[in-house]
């Protein structure tokens, strides 16, 4: 099972000068259609991009549907 978000958020690594920001509709598969907030989708996010948690700031996210 696979859900889809809609994201918008900032990726940067400890340390780094520069940031990445994105925005687009995300996949996640095998994941339950229940996010926690912020962190949870940020969490979800950092794994994918084998960053940290602390590395994503979620601006702007929502399920579709």
């Amino acid at each position: 099972m696979s859900v889809k978000y809609y994201t918008h958020f900032i990726a940067q690594s400890e340390g780094a000068i520069e940031y990445n920001e994105y925005r687009g509709v995300v996949e996640l598969l095998g994941q339950s259609g229940h996010v926690d907030g912020d962190r949870d989708i940020a969490r979800m996010l950092a794994r994918s991009f084998d960053l940290e948690e602390t590395d994503i700031q979620v601006l702007q996210w929502d399920h579709l549907h």
